[in-house]
């Protein structure tokens, strides 16, 4: 079966530029579409806007519904935000997810960044207020009282300077791979070294969903 990854960015962050080209400056871009070209992956990675929760989700299926019917096998990816929006998608369709660095409680993380007046990465003018942030509380209660066993794969940057990544891998360790990298940052700084574990997850271990890499 055709692999397709569905690659979700961070809060206010960007993974295309003006033109809808990959922002390959960002490293973690860079080589993922590199490893993507090189296995004949697809890479699905839209901007996103964090503001409108369940329209994001909404589309994001529509997207996943629409690979399934060319035949693609879909994996969600994302980092913080985005590691929280591949976890509720997994959760939503049975898909597999990665989770990088992953914001395990929106509601509680995101009012630091009431104020804000324009995107991290394209600069394009951004409100964000606390009404945003409240929406997610909905989710997490959705999640936290889910019994499914998802197929989940977490990677940390062990010196997240934003989240802790020492409580992010005790609540997981028992329900996901888990592979934890020294240093870094919130911005995750191990792609490549991560490619073996994303490669298994793609193409390996249907028959083992949930084993442990500490």
């Amino acid at each position: 079966m055709k692999q397709a990854i569905v690659y979700l960015h961070g809060f206010n962050s960007a993974s295309l530029d003006s033109h809808g080209k990959l922002l390959t400056a960002k490293e973690k871009l860079a080589v993922l579409q590199e490893f993507c070209t090189e296995r004949n992956v697809l890479l699905y990675a839209p901007n996103l806007d964090y503001r409108d929760f369940q329209g994001l989700i909404e589309d994001l299926l529509f997207e996943w519904n629409q690979l399934l019917d060319q035949g693609y096998n879909v994996v969600f990816m994302g980092s913080s935000m985005g590691g929280f929006s591949s976890e509720y998608l997994a959760y939503k369709t049975g898909a597999r997810a990665i989770m990088i660095n992953p914001a395990v409680k929106p509601s509680a993380v995101l009012p630091q960044f009431i104020g804000v007046t324009a995107n991290f990465e394209t600069g394009e003018p951004y409100d964000w207020q606390q009404s945003h942030c409240d929406q997610y509380a909905k989710f997490e209660q959705e999640l936290a009282a889910n019994r499914q066993k998802l197929d989940l794969t977490l990677l940390l940057d062990l010196g997240d300077e934003l989240l802790d990544s020492a409580a992010t891998h005790d609540l997981y360790q028992a329900k996901a791979r888990v592979a934890c990298f020294p240093g870094g940052s919130h911005g995750f700084e191990h792609m490549r070294e991560a490619l073996p574990l994303v490669e298994r997850v793609l193409f390996g271990e249907e028959d083992n969903p949930v084993s442990r890499l500490n």
